[in-house]
């Protein structure tokens, strides 16, 4: 197992009692590019049409550094992109419009918080009802929710804390 990342250089960890290694580079390119494909997932905000290689182009081409970045770029822009045109540069617009109208819990699970799925997004949505309360919840009132641990409400608060993190979270509020 290398102990530096292969993209960006950064430390590799494992943490205690966890299988996974993962990089701890906070400006990693190959976690970026993962972060946003998981955004854009079916489980996640479900936006149809829009791949892995159509994100890897818009990374390349500095259409996008992060997902909220998806919501700003225009159908011109997309339309100059390989086997792409102005039909399916709308339809992605059109798609990325759609995302728009998702419920709370897709924009949570989008996130990619660890130890956060999809249940536990729904769970938070339902209880918080908006991104702003979740955001002042503390660890220890996210712990007295049914189904929330420790640890699921430890990474929300630090998600929702990272400065990287809150910089994203008022790009999307202007957007979506």
């Amino acid at each position: 197992m290398p102990t530096h990342c292969l993209e960006c250089g950064a430390l590799i960890v494992r943490e205690e009692g966890e299988a996974a290694y993962r990089c701890t580079g906070v400006n990693c390119p190959a976690q970026r590019l993962r972060n946003i494909i998981h955004f854009v997932s079916r489980n996640a905000m479900d936006i149809d049409g829009l791949g892995p290689s159509i994100i890897e182009q818009m990374i390349e081409k500095d259409l996008i550094e992060t997902a909220a970045d998806l919501y700003y770029v225009k159908a011109e822009d997309i339309a100059e992109m390989d086997k792409m045109g102005e039909k399916s540069a709308q339809n992605l617009i059109n798609a990325l419009e759609k995302s728009k109208t998702n419920p709370l819990y897709r924009l949570i699970n989008a996130f990619g918080i660890r130890h956060i799925g999809e249940k536990a997004a729904k769970i938070l949505s339902a209880k918080y009802k908006t991104l702003d309360n979740l955001r002042n919840a503390s660890v220890e009132e996210l712990t007295e929710i049914a189904d929330i641990g420790g640890k699921m409400a430890q990474s929300v608060v630090e998600f929702l804390c990272k400065s990287s993190q809150s910089l994203l979270l008022i790009s999307l509020k202007k957007r979506v």
